[in-house]
């Protein structure tokens, strides 16, 4: 069986749709303040995973289609938020985007959490409009990171198939003179499977530069 032929086009997700699968984690061990942003984030039309210490969110993010979009703590046992943010720019699979909140103030504590891979930084007590604010340029940033990586498989779809298209294009030319030839027929109909394919994603490359400018 010809692997190429049968290559799976993926379905086009506008952001609207990628918006509603966005998962938050939010890793803090004050019980209080995890019902507190649960509950917020919840209403925010986010889908919300807590977690009560750093080891419980590391072993979280090692889960097939884990959170991207990250709300840590600072001071937590067992892996405190800065290690964890070490930890996840290190050895994370996906992209992810860090929301670091903390009592810790001033500049060097700041430069610290930035540099151990936090995008964010909150102080507490925070302000639920700022960490609204906050998780929405981060989940724009997780759903052009979702549309790249579409693209990116698209493209290699499409670039496999325009190669069998030339491959059996060959074989044509190959048997053309010979008109009694039954691999013309077996030929021209995988062509025409080829090229309705390739008009399908030209389709979602052009969907998908639509969603871009929207």
């Amino acid at each position: 069986m010809n692997t190429l032929c049968h290559s799976k086009i993926p379905s086009q997700l506008s952001p609207a749709t990628i918006v509603k699968t966005i998962k938050v984690l939010v890793a803090d061990d004050d019980p209080p303040t995890r019902l507190l942003l649960r509950t917020a984030i919840s209403q925010w039309n986010y889908e919300v995973i807590l977690a009560k210490d750093g080891e419980e969110a590391w072993n979280i993010l090692q889960q097939p289609k884990a959170p991207q979009l990250l709300v840590l703590d600072w001071l937590m046992p067992k892996i405190d938020g800065v290690t964890l943010c070490e930890r996840i720019k290190r050895d994370a699979i996906h992209y992810t985007y860090i929301i670091l909140l903390t009592h810790q103030t001033g500049t060097e504590n700041i430069i610290k959490g930035l540099e151990a891979g936090a995008d964010e930084f909150i102080s507490k007590p925070f302000n639920m409009a700022e960490l609204r604010s906050r998780l929405s340029v981060g989940a724009r940033i997780v759903m052009y990171d979702h549309t790249l990586t579409k693209q990116n498989n698209l493209l290699k779809i499409y670039y496999e198939k325009i190669a069998e298209l030339e491959q059996l294009t060959l074989k044509m030319l190959s048997v053309i003179n010979d008109k009694k030839s039954s691999k013309n027929d077996i030929y021209m109909e995988k062509i025409k499977e080829l090229d309705s394919d390739l008009k399908k994603m030209t389709s979602l490359f052009a969907s998908m530069k639509e969603d871009k400018k929207s």
